[in-house]
C-alpha cells in the first residue's frame, strides 16, 4: 500500500509540473494537415544545445533550461516547419524565456503566446514552445496554429508566473511588456545598459523588467533585481551608480543625455532602478508604488 501511495504521489508531482516529458514526445502528431513529420527527432540538453543553436544558446542557458525536443515537418514542395519544445525546469523559467523576446500579437495558445511572420511562440507549465516555418509563412500558418494547439493540449496544467511580478505597481503597467530573467545577456537583449555586467547579474539573481505608460511620451521603465543577500545588493548598487550614473553620487538620481531621469534605490537585498522618467517627481512616485511588502 505504501509503494502504491508513493507511486501515485510521484505521478501527481510529475503531472503538476507540466506532464511527463517522454509521454509528451510520444503523443505528438506525426502529421499536421498536409505536413508530415520527418523520420528522426532530436533532443539537446545543456551540454549539447550549442550544437543546435550556436548563436542563441546562451539566452536559454541563462535560465534553468533542461532540454529541447525538436521535430521537423515537411510538406511536398514546401519548406520545413520546425517544432521546438523547451523544458525550462519550472513555469517561472518558461514564462521568463517567453517574456524576454515579445514583439507580436497574442495568438491565444497556452498561457501566453504570439505569432508573427511564420513564428509561433508560447508557454504553458514548465514548457516554452516555438513553431517556425522556414519558407512561405502565409501558406504554413494553418499548420503552425494546428500544431501549436495540439502541443499545448499535451503539456499538462498551467503554472504560476514568477513570484517577482508581485513587486510591480499596477497603475499604467503595460502587461505584455513585462520580462523576467536572471542574467546580463537577457537584460541587454531587452534593454541595453552597458557592455559590462555592472549590475552583477547571474543565475542567482531574479529580475523583473516592466514598462509603464506615460501620456505623450515613451514608457517609463522599472527594473527590480533581487540579490541573494544584502551584501550582494550593496555591491551591485555601488557598481551600477559608478558605471551608469557616476554624477548621481549619494542621491541615486541623475538626468541622462536624453533629458530623462534615472533613479536607483535599494531596500535590503532588492535594488530598484527607474529609467526614462520625465522628471524626478515621476521617478519618486513610481518607486513609492512598488509592492515591497
Amino acid at each position: 500500500m505504501k509503494k502504491i501511495l508513493l507511486l501515485l504521489i510521484i505521478c501527481v508531482l510529475i503531472y503538476s509540473c507540466g506532464g511527463n516529458v517522454k509521454d509528451i514526445y510520444q503523443s505528438l502528431p506525426d502529421q499536421v494537415l498536409d505536413s508530415q513529420a520527418e523520420p528522426e527527432d532530436a533532443v539537446y540538453d545543456r551540454e549539447t544545445l550549442y550544437d543546435y543553436m550556436d548563436g542563441g544558446a546562451e539566452v536559454y542557458l541563462a535560465f534553468d533550461f533542461q532540454q529541447v525536443f525538436v521535430r521537423k515537418f515537411k510538406r511536398t514542395g514546401e519548406d520545413e516547419i520546425i517544432l521546438d519544445i523547451y523544458d525550462m525546469g519550472s513555469p517561472a523559467e518558461a514564462f521568463g524565456v517567453f517574456s524576454c523576446d515579445r514583439e507580436d500579437e497574442e495568438a491565444g495558445i497556452g498561457q501566453g503566446s504570439e505569432y508573427g511572420f511564420g513564428l509561433l511562440r508560447f508557454w504553458k507549465g514548465r514548457y516554452f514552445v516555438s513553431v517556425i516555418a522556414a519558407g512561405d509563412d502565409q501558406a504554413a500558418k494553418p499548420a503552425i496554429y494546428e500544431l501549436g494547439k495540439s502541443v499545448a493540449e499535451l503539456l499538462g496544467p498551467e503554472g504560476e508566473k514568477p513570484e517577482m511580478l508581485k513587486f510591480l505597481p499596477d497603475k499604467g503597467l503595460i502587461k505584455d511588456r513585462i520580462s523576467f530573467f536572471h542574467s546580463n545577456v537577457n537584460l541587454n537583449n531587452r534593454f541595453f545598459i552597458a557592455s559590462d555586467n555592472i549590475l552583477n547579474l547571474d543565475r542567482s539573481t531574479d529580475c523583473v523588467f516592466a514598462e509603464y505608460e506615460e501620456k505623450g511620451q515613451e514608457p517609463v521603465i522599472l527594473m527590480i533585481v533581487r540579490y541573494p543577500d544584502k551584501a550582494a545588493a550593496d555591491k551591485a548598487n555601488a557598481s551600477f551608480r559608478l558605471g551608469y550614473m557616476p554624477e548621481a553620487k549619494d542621491t541615486g538620481l541623475a538626468e541622462m543625455e536624453n533629458r530623462l531621469w534615472t533613479m536607483v534605490k535599494q531596500k535590503e537585498n532588492i535594488v530598484a532602478i527607474i529609467f526614462d522618467a520625465p522628471d524626478t517627481a515621476r521617478a519618486q512616485e513610481l518607486f513609492l508604488e512598488i509592492h515591497f511588502e
